[in-house]
């Protein structure tokens, strides 16, 4: 069985509604950051746009298995070969408490019209801060 490392960032966090998914697999590591732009999408989660020179977003890193990765694939309404995705899943560095690591993380290419950048890059604040 094979084992994956994947960097989360928002509703797949601790605490987040959908953490479930995640209740199986091991958290390697807490407070990741990741370069990148968060928005909240106005739909109930956020997107992650790669942006050099940003702030840094913070996440969880997990270790996951095949299944477990399949279900977040269906999650994140990404399909290997697809052409519509709404995340695409790419290989990235992070950087955890102890060294770089290159991880699996779910990404949107492009910030739609009303997504509204989270100025504090970490979904969970943001969440707390605007209820």
């Amino acid at each position: 069985m094979n084992k994956h490392l994947v960097f989360v960032y928002g509703t797949l966090r601790k605490g987040e509604s959908n953490a479930h998914y995640l209740n199986e697999a091991k958290c390697v590591e807490d407070n990741c950051l990741i370069e990148g732009t968060l928005y909240d999408t106005k739909w109930g989660y956020p997107a992650l746009l790669q942006t050099k020179g940003k702030i840094s977003v913070v996440g969880e890193l997990y270790e996951v298995t095949d299944k477990e990765l399949k279900q977040l694939d269906e999650l994140e309404d990404y399909d290997e070969n697809g052409t519509n995705n709404l995340y695409e899943r790419i290989l990235a560095k992070i950087q955890t408490p102890n060294g770089e690591r290159e991880v699996i993380v779910y990404v949107m290419n492009e910030a739609k019209e009303h997504f509204t950048p989270i100025q504090e890059n970490d979904w969970v604040s943001y969440q707390k801060n605007n209820k």
